[in-house]
């Protein structure tokens, strides 16, 4: 697809088009960047690790960037795309959304008609959440960049742990917020698990905010109500590290396999001391290093494609050596 605007070989500048799809276009300039990283929240590794990712990747083109905090709330997050589609100071988004179907309008139609250019990352838009390889990216947005947290991903996770424990088991989920596409598809993962593996019972869903602060205190009850508990399964390593110090309260502590998602420092330390039985990688900084990037060249007249996928990699005692934390 043609992109973007570059300096000709004069040093003037050379006005192009970017192709957003579905007949949608930003008509480039050669004004610099100026980012509005819509991040879904500040308070945990993860997301601090893709806010260093997309500063780090800004310097490197030259742009500036600012962060915008909702602190899990789609309604202020919302009101946060409003605004900074509205106030005329920023030129380009990095979107990622804890209500992908509410967003859907007002970075797929509203910025491409204020000329903001829009690059979504790990928490797809408009109903696409449960979505596979190319059709995770949102016509009117310049790509997405992600999928290790999609449905596919989610589904072949939660299914190795089901193949690996035969026989009845009885098993707790921990995840996120309601409307956040990472918690639907850990969702959709578990009933397509179950339809397979009628033995592997989920005994409760629990959400979170993703902190250490909630995977403890909303699983202590949980454990204490359930002390037969099998196997635990979290999709995301704040919280996982909350839940590990609630099951050394009550006495669970090694009595149920503990499957971690997020492979931060602490998951691939608590794997290496039998904490916990694995954890499956994230790459929170590349999301969103990969993300500015692409704004970049496509502001820039290069072509960009349309998803960029990144992969996960399951950690268990054998493998912790091999790989490396991202944050």
């Amino acid at each position: 697809m043609t992109t973007g605007s570059a300096q000709s070989q004069d040093g003037a500048c050379k006005r192009s088009q970017i192709d957003l799809g579905d007949g949608k276009v930003i008509n480039g300039n050669c004004e610099k960047l100026k980012i509005a990283f819509l991040t879904a929240a500040t308070n945990n590794t993860h997301l601090q690790a893709g806010i260093k990712g997309a500063q780090d990747a800004a310097k490197e083109i030259g742009a500036t960037i600012d962060v915008f905090d909702p602190n899990w709330s789609p309604t202020v997050q919302y009101n946060q795309a409003q605004n900074v589609i509205s106030s005329g100071k920023y030129n380009a988004i990095v979107a990622e959304m804890n209500d992908g179907n509410q967003a859907c309008k007002i970075l797929t139609e509203d910025a491409p008609k204020a000329g903001v250019l829009v690059a979504v990352a790990n928490l797809p838009l408009c109903n696409r959440a449960s979505k596979e390889g190319d059709e995770l990216w949102s016509p009117g947005t310049l790509n997405f960049v992600g999928g290790s947290q999609g449905r596919e991903a989610f589904r072949d996770w939660i299914m190795s742990i089901a193949a690996a424990n035969p026989g009845p088991q009885k098993v707790a989920v921990l995840t996120g917020p309601d409307l956040n596409a990472n918690t639907i598809n850990t969702e959709l993962a578990l009933k397509d698990v179950q339809e397979k593996y009628p033995d592997f019972k989920i005994a409760a869903v629990v959400k979170t905010d993703y902190s250490v602060l909630q995977g403890n205190q909303k699983t202590l009850p949980l454990f204490q109500a359930n002390p037969d508990l099998t196997i635990f399964i979290s999709n995301y390593s704040d919280m996982t590290r909350g839940a590990v110090q609630a099951a050394r309260q009550v006495g669970l502590a090694g009595k149920m396999k503990i499957y971690d998602n997020g492979g931060n420092i602490w998951s691939f330390q608590a794997v290496r001391d039998g904490l916990i039985h694995s954890t499956r990688t994230l790459l929170p900084y590349t999301e969103m290093y990969e993300a500015v990037k692409a704004l970049g060249q496509a502001w820039n007249g290069e072509k960009t494609p349309r998803f960029v996928p990144l992969a996960a990699y399951n950690i268990d005692k054998d493998s912790v050596s091999k790989y490396e934390p991202q944050y």
